[in-house]
């Protein structure tokens, strides 16, 4: 085979735009039923295919359209066991999370997070549900260490399961994404989120790393929350480091922490960063900061 034929299979193999065939779903049940007959990709605001697009990897054959199911866009409370929930449907866009009065009231972590997810534009059309599909997103540290869980819908069955779990066992079954449940936070919560880059302004994170805690009347940490993410980083949450502060006042010292951070967060190297790098960049952020927390009356 000559490569000039090569080429045109190359070609012939990856869809044009104008070939890629797309459903318009306009309820959940819709939509669901498309997955099964029409074994399409579920899309809605297209920012995380655009970006891939422009890089150079194929844009799926089959599109299914969620954007017109409204009752993927609603922000409402909701009780599930006796627990107060904020229930953010899977199409808020990043630009809402920021703005909605609940959303910054009782999850101001998340609104945080929201703000340094890419530029303007992509927040008006991106998803919070696209964000936390995506496996990577920024917002994705804030949710778990809000202890945040996911509803998601598999064929005719309704689920909910923890970030943490559904993250590492997303990809082993088809469904739809319908809703980002978040507890509602004690008033003495206090929260902390930060996002480093290459550059100031509107970048893909090198590391992402997120806290929430409370401490009780005698200064001892009554529960704290850690989790790391960012760039193509897998997030997770620092549950040694966690089970370590728990019940703390400030007898653990900074190098301890230090040497806890970078034993259990793994990270990688690209182009750009060391995997070595990284993993000092986030023990820096969280050795001085939980320096503070442990030190704050």
């Amino acid at each position: 085979m000559k490569l000039g034929d090569v080429m045109n299979v190359e070609q012939h193999s990856t869809p044009l735009k104008s070939e890629i065939v797309v459903e318009h779903p306009i309820s959940v049940e819709d939509a669901i039923k498309m997955k099964v007959l029409f074994e399409g990709e579920y899309v809605a605001g297209g920012t995380l295919h655009q970006i891939q697009w422009e890089s150079g990897v194929p844009l799926p054959s089959r599109l299914i359209n969620l954007s017109c199911i409204e009752q993927l866009k609603k922000v409402r409370f909701e009780k599930i066991n006796d627990e107060n929930i904020l229930a953010i449907g899977a199409l808020t866009t990043i630009a809402e999370c920021i703005k909605h009065p609940d959303i910054i009231e009782h999850c101001p972590l998340l609104t945080e997070a929201c703000r340094n997810i890419a530029a303007p534009a992509v927040r008006n059309r991106a998803t919070i549900g696209g964000n936390v599909a995506s496996g990577i997103g920024d917002s994705i540290p804030a949710l778990l260490v809000l202890d945040a869980k996911v509803k998601i819908a598999l064929k005719d069955q309704i689920y909910m399961i923890d970030v943490a779990t559904w993250l590492k066992e997303k990809e082993s079954y088809p469904h739809l994404l319908l809703e980002i449940l978040i507890p509602l936070q004690a008033n003495k919560t206090k929260s902390f989120y930060r996002k480093v880059g290459r550059r100031e302004a509107f970048t893909a994170s090198l590391v992402t790393v997120s806290c929430c805690w409370s401490k009780c009347a005698h200064n001892e940490i009554s529960f704290i929350r850690m989790a790391v993410g960012g760039g193509a980083h897998f997030p997770i949450r620092l549950q040694k480091l966690e089970q370590l502060l728990t019940g703390s006042r400030s007898q653990i010292t900074s190098e301890i922490i230090y040497k806890t951070i970078l034993e259990e967060f793994q990270s990688y190297s690209d182009a750009f960063v060391t995997e070595s790098y990284r993993k000092k960049v986030t023990a820096n952020i969280l050795t001085e900061k939980l320096g503070t927390i442990l030190r704050e009356e």
